[in-house]
């Protein structure tokens, strides 16, 4: 198996663009990126060993906490400069009130958010420097109202409570330099009465929130899940079948049920009679069928293989369950739809080359993920679509790697 080394330098460019996008959860790891399926034991060993307070050498954590936009902030000789992340990529950038206009003004609300970050943006970053954070809550946002010393906030399906009464909220969690995002050097950010910013940092956990049945629970499950890792083969894990099968078990994520190989060979099969009922010829829908077909046969040949995933995954997420116990926001109490929920879980990081602690995966709890897939302005077809992408990107991705045309 290769070291965390060597996958961060093979995956230089695709870590680099994990970490100004979506990071992969470590559980899934093994059947996003079967290359590096020993990967997710690893993070989370690290992780457990850093709670019991034995930090291994050039490994971190942060604190989680999702907002609404992922947006930046850049500071240089010319002012202030906004953005996110989808047009960051594109070289898109917005300096003045009419720049937001220009390239965000279908989205009044999003827009507005970014001019009062354009007008304060000077007081939280520090001249040279580029920050990226999730917006929380700015002024007439209609997510947000201030109750007493708290302000309360619902930028997506989590309600976070927070100790501030300042006008903006913004979840500060990584600078860029050059096009890589890295943990925050010293100094990037100034604190300002006007930007709230939560802690992110989680440097020095404090064991005694870690109990002894939680850990044993997390040996326990790795140790299962290090058997599995041990004799597992990835072949079966297509390019084609990363994309569906991971499509898949966001669903079942999403609707709360346990992933199975019969369930996928059922999702397979629902994909293909969508696909099959947009169309209008005959020779259309035989090629649909015949298509799905073989996908459907493969996954009857390497049966024992996918099961072996799922129960790969299965373990993970139960040591990331209760690995996450006891780790709680100092700044921030969130509940989903009126009732207390966990935290939002951590981001991981490891050392680069450079010396930079650089963001490679997350950990969430199981409720989390399901309250954010099941967030209500993501309808059904939105939210599948964007996966679909997201994974179609991926497998071609992967599929560089391996030489497949």
């Amino acid at each position: 198996m290769k070291t965390f080394k060597q996958y961060l330098s093979e995956m230089a460019s695709s870590v680099e663009d994990e970490a100004l996008g979506h990071l992969t959860h470590v559980k899934d790891i093994p059947h996003e990126d079967p290359k590096f399926t020993g990967l997710s034991h690893e993070l989370l060993t690290k992780f457990h060993q850093h709670r019991m307070g034995n930090t291994p050498e050039g490994f971190g954590a942060t604190l989680k906490h999702d907002g609404g936009a992922s947006v930046l902030i850049k500071h240089d000789a010319k002012g202030i400069a906004v953005t996110d992340k989808h047009r960051e990529k594109r070289g898109v950038e917005a300096r003045t009130e009419a720049d937001i206009d220009t390239h965000f003004g279908h989205a009044p609300g999003y827009a507005a958010g970014l001019k009062h970050l354009l007008k304060h943006g000077h007081e939280l970053v520090k001249k040279g420097r580029k920050v990226q954070g999730d917006l929380l809550f700015t002024p007439g946002d209609g997510t947000s109202e201030v109750h007493g010393e708290h302000t309360h906030y619902t930028p997506n399906r989590i309600t976070g409570k927070a100790r501030t009464k300042a006008p903006i909220g913004l979840a500060v969690h990584s600078e860029v330099t050059k096009g890589v995002a890295h943990g925050l050097s010293k100094g990037a950010i100034k604190k300002t009465p006007n930007i709230f910013v939560p802690e992110h940092d989680y440097s020095k956990p404090n064991p005694s929130t870690y109990s002894k049945e939680d850990r044993e629970a997390v040996e326990h499950h790795l140790a299962k899940a290090k058997e599995l890792i041990d004799n597992h083969t990835s072949e079966h894990l297509t390019p084609e079948h990363i994309q569906h099968f991971t499509i898949y078990n966001n669903r079942t994520t999403r609707a709360g049920t346990v992933p199975t190989t019969s369930g996928y060979i059922k999702h397979l099969e629902g994909e293909r009679d969508k696909a099959a009922g947009k169309l209008k010829t005959e020779a259309g829908k035989q090629r649909v069928h015949a298509k799905f077909g073989s996908l459907i046969q493969h996954v009857y040949n390497h049966a024992p293989h996918f099961d072996r995933s799922i129960a790969i995954r299965r373990h993970l997420e139960q040591a990331s369950e209760h690995v996450l116990k006891g780790v709680e926001h100092p700044d921030i109490k969130t509940s989903i739809d009126g009732k207390k929920s966990p935290g939002e879980g951590v981001l991981l990081q490891q050392k680069d080359a450079k010396g930079r602690m650089r963001p490679v995966g997350k950990i969430v709890p199981k409720a989390v993920s399901k309250a954010l897939l099941n967030n209500p302005r993501f309808g059904r077809g939105e939210l599948t679509e964007s996966v679909i992408r997201i994974m179609r990107k991926r497998s071609e991705d992967i599929s560089a790697r391996r030489g497949i045309a």
